[in-house]
């Protein structure tokens, strides 16, 4: 797994070498609402000294890929050293702003919230449940039981988590060495974990053991 100083701006903002300027924007708000010092999203998983390091480089990397002049550069020395390939860096970059907010989308994610509490409701699975809790280090394959027990596919929590169904693999697989930096991780796993409605802390705690 790879450390968070090792995430290139792109990486660190979760977004693709030619996103436009609005999703650049989009990121970056998203990601300092995480990680700051009053969300209640990450206060249990992070202390002051990691959110500080999260944060600042959030400012980094969007000050430099929204600035056209600095993202060329930036992207110049990312085909030099490898980092990304010369195909990716050549596309067409979308610059015309697309709106941050869609409709459809929203009606979509609601309906879909709605698909997935009803699938939950209607099983009974506090035994898988309470056996994955019950133990100190906890595996991908844990979360996974709990999930199908529901009757959940890994394409509904990308749904509705918007974790890419790769990352969501690699959890479930115990891939570690795919898995992004642990800032990252311990996200994805609570909202994982709020999905299957169990306790997030518990959740990234026990799975985190397995790396740590």
């Amino acid at each position: 797994m790879r450390k968070f100083e090792e995430l290139n701006y792109y990486e660190v903002l979760g977004i693709s070498v030619n996103a436009s300027h609005s999703e650049i924007t989009q990121a970056y708000r998203e990601g300092i609402s995480i990680y700051s010092t009053d969300s209640l999203a990450s206060h249990s998983f992070f202390v002051d000294d990691e959110r500080e390091k999260i944060l600042k480089r959030t400012e980094e990397a969007y000050l430099t890929l929204i600035n056209e002049n600095a993202r060329a550069d930036y992207n110049r020395m990312l085909v030099n050293y490898g980092k990304v390939d010369a195909s990716e860096i050549t596309k067409n970059i979308q610059k015309k702003p697309t709106p941050v907010f869609h409709p459809g989308r929203s009606t979509r994610q609601k309906t879909l919230n709605k698909e997935i509490r009803e699938k939950i409701e209607k099983k009974d699975v506090s035994k898988i449940i309470k056996k994955a809790l019950s133990k100190e280090i906890i595996s991908g394959n844990d979360i996974k039981e709990i999930r199908e027990a529901y009757g959940l596919e890994l394409e509904e929590i990308f749904q509705v988590a918007r974790i890419s169904v790769s990352i969501l693999k690699s959890i479930e697989d115990n891939q570690f060495e795919a898995l992004p930096s642990a800032f990252y991780l311990k996200n994805f796993l609570k909202s994982y974990a709020e999905i299957l409605q169990i306790d997030p802390k518990t959740i990234v705690d026990g799975y985190m053991k397995n790396i740590n």
